[in-house]
């Protein structure tokens, strides 16, 4: 990297870790305003499927972060500000999320049901995360751009879902492992993009794919301590070495980075998509692998899951040294 795009990278750490807390700021006025309300009726009327961590995931993490990080970086992508019904298609997206990989996490909902509710057939006695989960799924469906679209891309998070059942497998491969984990990620990303207009391009549709593909790769990052204690095989906790994830996660990453300044968008409107999926999501998932390499050097120098504390595998990204790190992280990223 040369000086002067070390300097102007610098410059724009600040600029861009401001927009993402006003775009943060926003969403949370938002949610009180609209989410809210609908999240207390569902309180109210609980039948104990739902609980204190479905409710936080939609204020505090999903209906937070996907419209405030995720939407707002596709709207800069093509330079425009997200319209209300952007905001709430996406929000409603969002807060099906933790919702829905529920039914297959925790509710254990025989797939069968799981597509029914997918595409809208009655169900008799559905459950109070059911109602809400179909609540918000029609909510978004109202305000999506293109209906068909969205409930196409739905269908193919759930068949990814499916697919990630074999996570659990004693006898799965790592080759099996990571085409699973993109196949997730990948499909994930397209169905929050169809909340946004204009529609995307192919070749916006395949750079998106790629780059929710590594969005999980990174959550499965951040995740390992959890997959360990569920059994649930990634890249993380299967690795013997982090260096082999960092590699992998860097060298594709520069890949898409580059190809997304070469498929027709301006390049400051690139940049500035790029700045916030890195300051959001990619620059922090290198700071915990930082720590979770840390950990080999108690473990004769191999990477061992199973051998660590919950302290040792948890990364908390809201410490200062943390961030301080991540924002350097992030002007080593962006090109």
């Amino acid at each position: 990297m040369t000086l002067t795009k070390k300097i102007f990278n610098a410059i724009g750490v600040p600029s861009t870790i401001s927009s993402i807390l006003k775009k943060l700021s926003v969403q949370r006025s938002f949610l009180k305003k609209n989410i809210q309300p609908l999240l207390s009726e569902a309180e109210k009327q609980n039948d104990g499927s739902l609980d204190t961590t479905d409710f936080k995931k939609i204020n505090e993490y999903y209906g937070l972060a996907v419209p405030a990080i995720l939407g707002e970086a596709f709207c800069a992508l093509h330079n425009k500000k997200m319209s209300t019904n952007e905001r709430m298609a996406s929000t409603s997206q969002a807060a099906m999320t933790g919702l829905f990989d529920d039914f297959f996490d925790k509710q254990y909902l025989s797939d069968d049901m799981i597509e029914d509710m997918l595409n809208n057939k009655t169900i008799p006695g559905k459950r109070s995360n059911e109602n809400l989960f179909d609540r918000f799924y029609k909510n978004a469906v109202q305000h999506v751009p293109d209906k068909k679209k969205m409930q196409e891309a739905l269908m193919e998070v759930y068949h990814a879902q499916l697919e990630s059942k074999k996570q659990t497998q004693d006898s799965i491969s790592e080759k099996e492992i990571q085409s699973i984990t993109f196949y997730k990620g990948g499909t994930s990303l397209l169905f929050y993009r169809t909340a946004f207009l204009p529609v995307a391009s192919t070749e916006e549709e395949k750079l998106i794919y790629n780059l929710g593909s590594l969005m999980q790769l990174a959550n499965d990052i951040f995740d390992v301590y959890k997959d360990r204690e569920n059994k649930i095989k990634t890249l993380i906790t299967e690795a013997t070495h982090i260096a082999s994830v960092r590699e992998l996660l860097q060298e594709l990453l520069s890949t898409y980075y580059l190809v997304a300044y070469d498929i027709g968008f301006p390049k400051k409107n690139v940049r500035q998509f790029l700045s916030i999926l890195s300051l959001g999501i990619f620059s922090r998932a290198f700071v915990c692998l930082d720590q979770l390499e840390k950990n080999e050097a108690t473990t004769g120098n191999v990477f061992s899951v199973h051998q660590y504390s919950r302290t040792q595998l948890i990364c908390d990204m809201d410490l200062p040294k943390n961030m301080y790190k991540s924002a350097m992280k992030h002007m080593k990223l962006i090109v």
